[in-house]
């Protein structure tokens, strides 16, 4: 190889994309991408729904003794649990309208009453109507039949709060109306099957002489340095080595690869743009790095970011970029157009992004053989694994390791594939090949 040649080459695109809009757009964008969430759910806070709905209540309890404890838990809920300490409006404002049953005996009248609130509720007049069987007090006969049940009926599938409302008065209600009817003390009953609370803590830390619980923050630190970490190095990666694809194929298409090779080897040429992009990339990545200790030491985290850590997260930060320039330097050698590399990628896309689908999974378990499993495939190996090495209970010294090595093979692999790859499809025109002709250049060089 020769260095000099490789390194203009790749001096030429490094340059050339960090002067680019592209890459000041990315600059930008990335913050963006990875706070949009916690942005969206600011945002949402002040997003609240605070119309007022009308639900129709009809009780067949005898002497509908159920209505006053609903109509009580609505009073409640309107002037105590939807309004901030400012008095200003955080949830729905709920009014119940009482509904004289109809006549249990005939079923048309029900039918009939039934419809009618439905279209009420299909108008938008009502949320919803409540049916409450006659039953529900004493609890006998079939617990499934329309007697023994409370039915909602709305057109809202995914508004809960109402339902909630009643989940939470009615039974206290109806035990306390059994309780009644046997002459129980109900008072005495609960403080015997109260059961004690259940709660999560961290762990003893020691500041000077004060010792304490670790703060939920905290805790939720290893789970958050990990997570970032994970998504600089990915999102990073695609953003400093995808535009590869499309600078190869428009070389092809304007012919400049032609004349650069009349002065310049197939795999020096690849190697430069390689290394190029990939500068771009950890470029990037010392950016957004900078930033996020940043905020992890204003936060009060960047303890939590050990030395170990954050060795491994720069290993794997620059094997992962080659491994997916690599493959991205390939793919636009052995197309003509950017539509043909959109399909060609697919494959490839859907097994770099197959540790994200996991992620839940993951972080949930990382001891288990589904995550042990994905730190060792190279694809997946630097997602997983850094998730593993940044929280507890953390990863045998001899797992990163062979994970390092498979992952530094893959690398190795799929840079000298795309070398051979490249040698071949750069001075490809017309027609793009497909995933046997790929190989075969691959396999014969």
């Amino acid at each position: 190889m020769n260095m000099s040649k490789t390194l203009a080459v790749a001096s030429r695109e490094y340059w050339a994309a960090v002067r680019s809009k592209s890459f000041l757009i990315g600059l930008i964008l990335m913050p963006v991408w990875m706070g949009g969430g916690l942005l969206a759910a600011k945002l949402g806070e002040h997003n609240k729904d605070t119309s007022t709905y009308q639900i129709a209540i009809i009780d067949r309890t005898p002497g509908e003794a159920l209505y006053p404890a609903i109509a009580a838990a609505v009073a409640h809920h309107n002037r105590y649990e939807i309004a901030d300490s400012n008095g200003k409006p955080t949830g729905p404002v709920f009014v119940v309208e009482p509904i004289i049953p109809a006549d249990p005996g005939a079923a048309a009248a029900v039918a009939t009453q039934r419809l009618n609130l439905s279209q009420r509720v299909r108008g938008g007049e009502l949320l919803a109507f409540v049916e409450i069987g006659k039953n529900v007090l004493d609890g006998g006969g079939n617990p499934f039949s329309d007697d023994n049940i409370i039915r909602y009926s709305s057109n809202r599938l995914t508004f809960y709060e109402f339902i909630n409302l009643l989940r939470e008065a009615i039974p206290s209600a109806v035990y306390q109306h059994r309780f009644a009817s046997t002459g129980l003390s109900r008072e005495k009953l609960d403080q015997m099957l109260r059961t004690p609370a259940v709660t999560q803590s961290g762990l003893i830390e020691q500041h000077g002489g004060q010792v304490t619980f670790e703060s939920e923050s905290k805790r939720a630190a290893p789970l958050i340095v990990s997570v970032v970490m994970i998504m600089i190095m990915f999102m990073v990666a695609m953003l400093g080595t995808s535009p590869m694809v499309g600078n190869v194929i428009e070389e092809k298409q304007l012919r400049i690869a032609e004349v650069l090779l009349g002065g310049i080897r197939p795999f020096d040429l690849m190697m430069g743009k390689l290394l190029g992009g990939c500068g771009v990339a950890l470029t990037l990545n010392a950016i957004f790095c900078i930033g996020a200790y940043a905020l992890a030491w204003r936060f009060g985290v960047a303890g939590d970011i050990t030395l170990e850590s954050f060795g491994w997260f720069v290993f794997f930060s620059v094997v992962t970029t080659f491994l997916y320039g690599s493959l991205f330097a390939a793919t636009g050698s052995a197309c003509t157009n950017i539509k043909e590399a959109q399909s060609f990628m697919a494959p490839v896309m859907l097994l770099i992004a197959l540790p994200l689908f996991f992620l839940g999974p993951m972080i949930t378990n990382p001891t288990s053989n589904l995550t042990v499993g994905l730190s060792m495939f190279p694809l997946s190996a630097p997602i997983a694994m850094m998730l593993r090495i940044a929280m507890p209970p953390g990863v045998p010294t001899w797992q990163p390791l062979i994970a390092a090595a498979g992952v530094l093979l893959a690398t190795i692999f799929c840079v000298w594939a795309a070398g051979r790859i490249f040698r071949v499809g750069i001075l490809m025109q017309g027609k793009g090949a497909n995933y046997s002709t790929v190989m075969r250049w691959m396999l014969r060089g």
